[in-house]
């Protein structure tokens, strides 16, 4: 098939892109600079023959909410969105829409399947919701998936790697008092679900992409520890509160997020727990 990837060259789309051209698929990348007014008519000759797009674009959370940046965050996550919308909804091959959006639309209290009603409060519930709200302006005869990430995982770049260093040098933080509850899922199950829906045309709607181990924050990082011998030492919220802001909601309340809808349709997860996550990756 022909895939366009919005985001191809992020630590997400990358490996997308990379497991796309080794099934055979033909990958088109749709940078940023095909998101400016100018660039419209060369965005929708670029999807038109395209009968999947995926969207894993948008700023980094894990950065002081200024003003300026929420601007940069709603840009970055609706407007994109908006746009490869109208362009999809222009006309053309395409069959499927693939938009992420976050687990950060649940409360922080609870645990959510994705036949939950419940939103979160505060910006980030408010900026997945807007989010996902673009992505269902989708023409009716276009198959849309909205998958909801948590943390994603990989031996190498996003959060990991900082764990991983921090591991090295024989020290983790558990964050506030650690009882938040942390949903995440390995890049390479990620990866293998967005194939998961291309090939199964049955399936749209929402689907959270989340390990279907249910941990805490400590307990995630009392696992980290444990891997690297590590000492584990608690940060205390209002020095989380002092540094990211409004931003610290990211890091001290999460969300419990069940994978149900995959895991109804049958896909099995190479890493279903944290356990096995860094087993793989071998010595400390």
């Amino acid at each position: 098939m022909n895939i366009a990837i919005c985001g191809a060259n992020g630590f997400i789309g990358s490996r997308l892109a990379e497991a796309f051209g080794k099934r055979g698929d033909t990958v088109v990348p749709l940078g940023r600079a095909l998101f400016s007014d100018r660039q419209r008519s060369r965005l929708e000759q670029l999807i038109r023959p395209c009968e999947v797009v995926v969207n894993v674009a948008g700023a980094p959370i894990d950065k002081r909410w200024t003003t300026a940046y929420k601007q940069t965050l709603y840009a970055s996550r609706v407007g994109v969105t908006r746009r490869l919308v109208e362009a999809i909804n222009s006309g053309g091959a395409t069959r499927l829409f693939i938009s992420a959006s976050a687990v950060g639309i649940y409360p922080h209290v609870g645990c959510y399947d994705e036949g939950a009603m419940q939103q979160g409060h505060g910006f980030l519930a408010r900026l997945c919701a807007a989010w996902e709200h673009e992505a269902r302006q989708l023409r009716g005869d276009v198959r849309l998936a909205v998958t909801r990430f948590g943390v994603v995982l990989a031996p190498h770049g996003g959060a990991f790697a900082r764990l991983a260093r921090m591991g090295r040098l024989k020290t983790e933080a558990v964050i506030g008092n650690g009882w938040q509850p942390l949903s995440w899922i390995d890049r390479e199950d990620l990866v293998r679900a967005m194939i998961f829906l291309t090939e199964n045309g049955q399936l749209s709607g929402t689907f959270n992409f989340t390990a279907p181990e249910r941990l805490t924050q400590k307990e995630f990082m009392r696992e980290v520890a444990r891997h690297y011998g590590a000492l584990l030492l608690p940060v205390p919220g209002f020095a989380v509160k002092m540094f990211y802001g409004e931003a610290s909601q990211f890091l001290l309340q999460g969300q419990c997020a069940v994978p149900a809808r995959l895991t109804e349709a049958g896909f099995e997860f190479l890493t279903p727990d944290l356990d096995t996550f860094l087993r793989r990756l071998g010595g400390a």
